[in-house]
């Protein structure tokens, strides 16, 4: 792990980036406390209480799941069309709908499963650290509850992750993530990459019901795509609302945990802007998460909310 940047160098970097305060440079020094997060505007009811306002969704985001619902009703109508033509039965024809159901059911919960019985659970005397930063966030956020933390320590490292069984809501931490975060070296990474987890799951991303909704889309190239990446967008949103200060840590997903501290984000969100090619547009079309330099082009400028197409 490269050393803090000094504050000279970090002046000379926020100058270059054009971006206030540093906050997509280098954040704050290494080991200093991690702050607060910011609580979501409150709104007063007609009875007088206060509510939490959510951040608002990415624009596509909506449109994109009408569409997606739209393309798994048209998909399971002609795939039960079809069934009814070549056997001419009701039982032979219906059965396949609570079997998907099941599958998925069942699918979704050996996977929480998996955690569970492999992965390290964060709790109040397990990393007691990152369970008082979830706790907190999930509060900033609205959250009825905090949802269980689970650390994956598999060999390749994936990105962190928000699901669901039931009513349990669960995330998962990469072990690479994890380890940037705690013992002090960058704990403003691990808070804004936690608080993305918690945007999908106060957008709702996570649901049992949304995934069986939009199932048929990942059949068709690009459609399921393009609403991953909105919703993407989405918990960035969440996260940035919390975290305005912390929003460098997407430079970890770019550099690794090795090397992030060196990347310099002002000049890789330029590059979604300078970056041409019929093979690259492609690319940006059928990949499930935002490109990095258009992720980072987004948190830098928050008048726009992030390019889900061209």
């Amino acid at each position: 792990m490269s050393p803090a940047t000094p504050p000279e160098s970090r002046a000379a970097a926020c100058s270059t980036s054009g971006v206030p305060g540093c906050s997509l440079q280098g954040g704050r020094p290494v080991g200093e406390p991690l702050p607060d997060p910011r609580p979501a505007p409150a709104v007063e009811t007609a009875g007088g209480d206060e509510e939490l306002l959510p951040a608002p969704a990415h624009p596509w985001e909506f449109p994109l799941l009408a569409v997606c619902v739209a393309i798994t009703l048209a998909l399971a109508a002609a795939g039960l069309h079809l069934l009814w033509t070549l056997t001419a039965s009701l039982l032979w024809t219906l059965v396949p709908v609570p079997t998907l159901l099941a599958v998925c059911w069942i699918a979704r919960g050996l996977r929480y499963a998996r955690h569970r019985a492999e992965s390290v659970k964060v709790s109040p005397t397990q990393f007691p650290e990152t369970h008082r930063l979830v706790t907190s966030l999930s509060e900033a956020m609205g959250l009825a509850r905090a949802p269980e933390v689970y650390v994956s320590t598999e060999r390749r490292p994936r990105h962190t992750d928000a699901s669901a069984h039931g009513l349990r809501r669960y995330l998962v931490l990469c072990h690479d993530v994890f380890e940037v975060g705690e013992q002090g070296r960058d704990p403003e990474a691990l808070a804004f990459l936690v608080a993305h987890q918690l945007g999908h799951l106060a957008a709702g991303h996570t649901g049992y019901w949304r995934r069986i909704a939009t199932l048929g889309a990942e059949l068709v190239p690009g459609a399921g795509a393009a609403l991953s990446r909105a919703q993407e967008y989405t918990a960035d949103h969440h996260a940035h609302a919390h975290l305005p200060e912390a929003a460098h840590a997407v430079r970890l997903l770019a550099g690794g945990r090795r090397l992030y501290r060196r990347v310099n984000m002002g000049e890789m969100a330029d590059r979604a802007r300078t970056d041409r090619g019929c093979s690259l547009l492609l690319y940006h079309l059928l990949v499930r998460r935002p490109s990095n330099t258009r992720r980072m082009a987004a948190l830098r400028d928050r008048t726009r909310r992030g390019r889900v197409f061209l």
